[in-house]
């Protein structure tokens, strides 16, 4: 029979520049001043400009806020963390669209798109100034719930799961160019997750069904496969029951999804469509992320569920499609994203009210960061630094060789 996981709404599922000093720039400046007092009014000096080697990038997680308690569904913001090696933690919120579901980053790491699932809107956020753009209207009923972005960065795609007493079975797309949405295209009833393969030909949609409370309908169990060059769906995919997140491999040969009360993720062999044999795992699957670094494992995230009292992480090798030993990180677990260099993933933990981070070589979690409001969905970019340059400058020496006191 496997597991029923009730969800009401998938529960839980900007810049902050940080201090940095550059390296000898404080030498460089009181070298500079010391000269400029030694030398005369007509000393001829030299000055010289050194570029130093540019600064690691700064790495930030954005996380969205959702509410917690009898404010559950009502939260309303994102939250910047740097989170790079000294950086500066939790930035100012920013304020979206209510219950801010999902979040996916421009490859260019400048832009993010937040939906707002009970807002039935789209909000951009521009990264480098931390300003909010105009929201993007889906219509009244939408309940926009997964996004993802196109590898070009030229389009995003956001699943209707449907809100309260209603049934969503369509994605939109959205120009990014214009930030216009263009026409639907239907899918499986339900549509929760969603990821693009690498090549961008196809955008691969979890079909959960009615997972959302006060809709009526069974729980879906496919993943329907879109054609992103024609905007059509095509034949779907049998998979577990309630299929709630979905993963590509970074080289685009297979397709993870979490099978939410099935207790087990669905491996799809991407060159045919077809779905190998479930994977058990322990606890309810929603959410799973593939590292760049680490391609043959997949860290699936378990919320709470009849095998976990607190949920956990669970790692599972491709190369033999098994499950490895449940990593526990927090009470609640909800989302996942790999940092841009593989090494890291940031796992949200709902009830702990915290984001925290999983070292993918030891699968240890590190220190957890505190985040108050009801932690649900994350995205991690970095932001490249520019080169830093040291300018001195130096007086010229007074006289000559042949000016010596005998």
């Amino acid at each position: 029979m496997g597991l029923h996981v009730s969800v009401a709404r998938q529960l839980c599922r900007l810049t902050v520049r940080s201090r940095r000093q550059l390296l000898g720039a404080a030498a460089a400046a009181a070298l500079a001043i010391t000269a400029a007092g030694c030398s005369s009014g007509t000393a001829t000096t030299t000055t010289t400009t050194t570029t130093l080697p540019p600064l690691p990038p700064q790495v930030y997680a954005y996380v969205t806020m959702v509410g917690t308690g009898a404010n559950l569904g009502l939260g309303h913001d994102v939250i910047p963390i740097e989170v790079s090696i000294g950086g500066t933690g939790p930035g100012a919120a920013i304020g979206v669209g209510t219950y801010p579901d999902a979040i996916a980053i421009t490859p260019d790491g400048e832009r993010a798109y937040v939906t707002n699932y009970a807002s039935n809107s789209v909000t951009p956020i521009d990264l480098l100034s931390g300003k909010v753009q105009a929201s993007i209207r889906l219509g009244s009923s939408a309940g926009p719930a997964g996004i993802a972005i196109t590898p070009d960065g030229t389009t995003a795609y956001v699943t209707d799961a449907g809100a309260t007493g209603t049934l969503g079975d369509t994605i939109t797309p959205i120009d990014l160019a214009t930030d216009k949405t263009l026409s639907p295209i239907t899918v499986g009833p339900g549509p929760q997750g969603i990821a693009i393969a690498p090549d961008g030909l196809r955008a691969y949609v979890a079909d959960a069904g009615a997972i959302v409370s006060g809709q009526t309908g069974a729980f879906g169990s496919t993943v329907t496969p879109v054609d992103l060059l024609t905007g059509r769906a095509l034949a779907p995919i049998t998979v577990g029951n309630a299929p709630t997140g979905i993963a590509i491999t970074p080289d685009g040969s297979t397709a993870l999804v979490a099978n939410l009360n099935s207790g087990s993720v669905s491996p799809i062999n991407l060159a045919n469509d077809v779905a190998g044999a479930p994977i058990p795992v322990s606890g309810a699957p929603i959410a799973v992320a593939v590292s760049s670094t680490e391609p043959t494992i997949a860290y699936v995230v378990d919320t709470i569920s009849k095998q976990s009292a607190t949920g956990n992480v669970t790692p599972v090798d491709l190369t033999s499609d098994t499950a490895g030993a449940p990593i526990g990180v927090g009470r609640n677990p909800q989302a996942i994203a790999m940092s841009p260099d593989g090494k890291t993933a940031w796992v949200v933990c709902y009830d702990s009210q915290t984001i925290v981070p999983l070292n993918i070589r030891t699968n240890r979690p590190g220190k957890a960061i505190h985040l108050p409001g009801g932690p649900s969905a994350i995205a991690v970019a970095s932001r490249p630094t520019s080169a830093p340059t040291v300018t001195t400058t130096v007086p010229a020496k007074r006289g000559s060789s042949t000016n010596k006191k005998k």
